[in-house]
């Protein structure tokens, strides 16, 4: 009698096959980043300011002006621009705040003031002071000496604008635009960051 051998199937054991490691995955260098925000933002300032101190003036047949005393403080601090506008001086009132040709100086030279409008007189005349002064400004402010009446004003924003559309503030602002540019283009456009410390953030 022949005995019978038991015949067992192996079961296939899987092996495991290791793992790829992730690569390192590109990112946006801080420092480019930081400097696009910058350079944006400063962009968006520029534009805002050009059209407050330049395009509206141009548009509403307005002059926007350099504040360079302290007589109008706290309502027009020195450096602002405030941009003044025509109108006829039948429909300037008390509290207008308006710009003139002062010719009350001993000498022959006269100088642009913006000051109040404290009260009308027949003419029409007006007396007018500095928020900031005690007293009224000597002799009557005739119509025909009226430059125009204040529209609206940008704080400190007259100096700036004063010293920057001069040669050497020009040079000034094409060199600092130089460094910026120079600067972003010499910092890397990505940084490698390991999956590891993007699985932390």
């Amino acid at each position: 009698m022949t005995e019978r051998i038991p015949v067992v199937r192996a079961t296939p054991i899987p092996i495991p096959r290791p793992s790829r490691a992730p690569e390192p995955e590109p990112a946006a260098h801080p420092v480019r980043r930081i400097m696009g925000w910058a350079a944006g933002t400063a962009l968006v300032l520029v534009v805002a300011l050009a059209v407050a101190v330049a395009i509206v003036p141009a548009i509403g047949g307005a002059t926007p002006l350099t504040v360079l005393s302290g007589s109008m403080e706290p309502a027009l601090p020195v450096g602002s621009t405030v941009v003044v506008q025509p109108r006829p001086a039948s429909e300037i009132a008390v509290g207008d705040v308006i710009t003139f040709t002062d010719r009350s100086t001993e000498s022959d030279e006269t100088r642009i003031v913006t000051h109040r409008v404290m009260e009308v007189q027949p003419g029409p005349a007006f007396v007018t002071q500095g928020d900031a002064n005690n007293a009224p400004d000597p002799g009557l402010v005739q119509a025909a000496d009226v430059r125009g009446v204040q529209w609206y004003h940008v704080p400190y924003v007259g100096l700036l604008r004063e010293r920057l559309f001069t040669p050497p503030g020009m040079y000034f602002a094409a060199a600092v635009l130089l460094l910026i540019i120079a600067a972003y283009l010499l910092v890397p456009r990505t940084v490698t960051v390991p999956p590891d410390a993007r699985r932390r953030r």
